[in-house]
């Protein structure tokens, strides 16, 4: 409240307790030294895991829908953060690349997601106290977050967040080396940690790839 239905609300912050988002490990190998701070973003569902690769029609579908006309995206939502200056739309886009950012690694891959193991869950979201695990970078997600980063810092470039969209730019271009160093890196995540499926097939990363590599070339005039 105000900023949701009652039917919505909730009281704290979710995902705050001991070995969840703050302190998220590897599936592989959960143990501290693996520990990354992964908070924010959006829940993919009910079930609170959070995806990269299934980022990747929403977001695209978000940005292009500001760049195609960004009259029409106000200012005035009701949303914390209305009255910034930005437009609300890209103010709830930059919380979801807020979190794709942390999933980067220093070396440019991207993690491909956070989530749980055997389906636990609890409503609402602060109650739910599940040890949350994050899956290894792969090829697929690193190519969605270029695109991503790469489209998003045009928009926010657009808008004269130049510093924001400077950090994106750099991450689109580390994320785009990784991927292209790394063509073949898979994770199946089914049955280990989160619900649905991530991973995506061969045809589908290609089209990623050249997804990233268009906004790329657009953001950067092919430098």
């Amino acid at each position: 409240t105000p900023y949701a239905d009652a039917n919505w609300e909730d009281a704290t912050a979710c995902h705050t307790h001991a070995l969840q988002d703050h302190d998220c490990r590897s599936i592989s190998n959960p143990t501290a030294a693996t520990t990354k701070d992964l908070w924010g973003g959006w829940h993919d569902a009910g079930d609170y895991n959070k995806y990269v690769n299934f980022l990747y029609e929403t977001m695209i579908d978000l940005l292009l829908a500001y760049e195609e006309k960004p009259t029409a995206w106000a200012d005035n939502y009701g949303i914390p953060e209305s009255g910034n200056g930005v437009p609300d739309l890209l103010d709830e886009t930059k919380y979801e690349l807020d979190w794709l950012l942390r999933m980067q690694q220093t070396d440019g891959g991207v993690l491909c997601v956070v989530g749980v193991q055997n389906y636990a869950s609890a409503s609402p979201p602060s109650a739910d106290n599940a040890q949350r695990f994050y899956g290894p970078a792969t090829t697929s997600a690193t190519y969605t977050a270029a695109a991503i980063f790469a489209l998003a810092a045009k928009q926010y470039n657009s808008v004269g967040n130049t510093a924001y969209a400077n950090t994106l730019q750099t991450a689109a271009v580390n994320a785009w080396t990784w991927a292209n160093a790394n063509p073949n890196i898979t994770y199946y995540n089914s049955g280990v940690v989160a619900s649905g499926e991530q991973e995506v097939g061969g045809y589908e990363t290609q089209a990623r790839k050249l997804s990233a590599a268009i906004f790329l070339y657009a953001l950067t005039n092919g430098n």
